[in-house]
C-alpha cells in the first residue's frame, strides 16, 4: 500500500513539475491568438446576424452545414471550457454540446464594433436534463470576434463564469462553486 502510495504522489509532482508554471497557460493562449489572428476586416451587421443566428438556438442539425461558411480554419477559439484551432475540433465540440443539451440559446443584448474586433454582450439560455430532471442554466457572456474577409469567424474568446451557469448544477462540482462564491 505504501509503494502504491509513494508512486502515485511520485508522479503526481513529476507531471507537475512539467507543467508550466502559474495558471497562465488560458491567458498565454488568449494573448498570444490576439496578437497573432489577423487584425480581421470590418463586418457588417448582416454577418453577425448571421452568427448569432447560429447559436440561436445550437442546433445539432444545422451545425454540419453551416460550419465551414461561418468559420474560417485554421481559428482561435475559447469557450472557456476548450481551446480550439482547427474548425473540424470545432464542429465536434459544437456538435457534442448541442446534442447534450436539451436546448441552448443566445440573446445578444449589445453589438460593439471597435476597429476589427466585435463583441457581443449576450444571455446564454441552455437546459438540459440531468439525473432525470430538467435544469436551466442562465448565465450572461462577452464574446469577442474577429472576422475574416469572406465573413468566417477567425479569432472567437468567449468572457463567462462557467460555475455561474452550468457548473452549478452538476453533482459534487455544483456545491463547492456555490460555497466558494458565498465565501469569497
Amino acid at each position: 500500500m505504501t509503494l502504491s502510495l509513494s508512486l502515485l504522489l511520485t508522479l503526481l509532482l513529476t507531471a507537475c513539475s512539467n507543467a508550466p508554471k502559474g495558471p497562465y497557460g488560458y491567458t498565454d493562449r488568449y494573448q498570444q491568438a490576439l496578437t497573432s489572428a489577423p487584425s480581421g476586416h470590418p463586418v457588417d451587421s448582416a454577418t453577425i446576424d448571421r452568427f448569432i443566428a447560429f447559436f440561436n438556438p445550437l442546433d445539432a442539425s444545422t451545425i454540419p452545414a453551416q460550419i465551414d461558411t461561418l468559420y474560417a480554419d485554421p481559428l482561435y477559439f475559447n469557450d472557456t471550457l476548450v481551446t480550439l484551432t482547427e474548425r473540424d475540433q470545432l464542429a465536434e465540440h459544437l456538435q457534442a454540446t448541442a446534442e447534450g443539451l436539451n436546448s441552448m440559446s443566445l440573446t445578444v443584448n449589445h453589438i460593439i464594433k471597435d476597429g476589427s474586433d466585435v463583441y457581443l454582450r449576450w444571455v446564454m439560455e441552455a437546459r438540459f436534463s440531468l439525473l432525470g430532471s430538467e435544469r436551466l442554466s442562465r448565465t450572461i457572456g462577452i464574446s469577442q470576434l474577429r472576422f475574416n474577409a469572406q465573413g468566417q469567424v477567425v479569432f472567437q474568446q468567449d468572457f463567462w463564469d462557467s460555475s455561474q451557469g452550468v457548473d452549478q448544477h452538476l453533482p459534487v462540482i455544483g456545491p463547492m462553486t456555490r460555497w466558494l462564491r458565498e465565501h469569497d
